[in-house]
């Protein structure tokens, strides 16, 4: 999520500039009010910088920067059987995401793994290019 870091750095850049210079016709007075903007902008950072996928002898896991936004499955949990390669379009959005399909993280458009649980209630949706290297992984960890 490079273009979304890149974004934010700037929008952050822009408002130490404005504040410094005291750009505009109504220009920030303080940097007491410039704080809670810098704040808000570098939020969305920490929270979305990457996503990782792990996967251990337990453990599901796909978690978004620091780790604010996760979701862990058990391994023994997940349905292989339902397991699809799915090609997700532009239009549906990166980060935390819901359709009818599933609640997915994700990071840009393209190719993403859909595992449903054996109790159907929840899945392990993941934008990824690795999906068919991921299921091998998952099938070695539940035939162990």
């Amino acid at each position: 999520m490079y273009w979304f870091v890149a974004l934010f750095a700037f929008i952050i850049i822009l408002i130490i500039l404005a504040t410094y210079f005291q750009w505009g016709n109504r220009p920030i007075t303080s940097w007491l009010y410039a704080v809670p903007l810098l704040i808000i902008n570098i939020l969305p950072i920490i929270a979305f910088y990457n996503m990782t996928i792990t996967i251990d002898t337990e453990m599901a896991t796909v978690k978004f920067g620091i780790g604010w936004l996760q979701r862990k499955i058990p391994v023994q949990d997940l349905d292989l059987t339902t397991a699809e390669i799915v090609n997700l379009p532009w239009y549906v959005g990166v980060g935390y995401r819901i359709n009818n399909r599933g609640t997915f993280f994700n990071t840009k458009p393209g190719p993403a793994l859909l595992i449903k649980t054996k109790n159907k209630k929840n899945e392990f949706f993941v934008g990824t290019k690795q999906g068919k290297k991921i299921i091998a992984i998952i099938q070695e960890i539940q035939n162990t």
